[in-house]
């Protein structure tokens, strides 16, 4: 019996204050042969067109919570995402491929984290010259 190849799929979301919090889109992973084309790795110069991009962001998208101002699902359609805000779009697009390559945004460091003990004065490093044996 072989083992059974199961389609990955990724949740994206954007943390408490960031300026999409509370969007959630479901995607699907990419083939090996797309992450190739995508970096390049085939050959190519890698994707470097932004509506290529979108359009595989699209053909991932299998489902999100994004509504319209009647309230009404927006479809999960080129079309659609065409009409929707660019920076929304980037910020999904964004997300799905860190997520993809393992790249999470880090908080950052709180102002009061300590900033560690000061290195040791070089004058306070022990030095002995070196045998004439490793001189050379």
């Amino acid at each position: 019996m072989g083992f059974k190849v199961k389609p990955k799929t990724y949740l994206v979301q954007f943390e408490d204050g960031h300026e999409f919090h509370g969007v959630e889109a479901r995607l699907s992973g990419m083939s090996y042969g797309e992450w190739e084309q995508v970096t390049g790795l085939d050959g190519g110069d890698g994707e470097t067109n932004g509506a290529a991009s979108v359009r595989r962001f699209v053909d991932h998208l299998i489902s999100w919570n994004l509504e319209d101002e009647n309230d009404q699902p927006v479809p999960t359609t080129l079309d659609a995402v065409k009409n929707l805000d660019h920076n929304l779009v980037a910020a999904l697009n964004n997300a799905w491929i860190n997520t993809l390559i393992g790249v999470h945004d880090a908080d950052p460091l709180p102002e009061t984290s300590p900033s560690g003990e000061p290195s040791p004065a070089v004058s306070e490093i022990p030095m002995e010259a070196l045998s004439p044996s490793l001189a050379s």
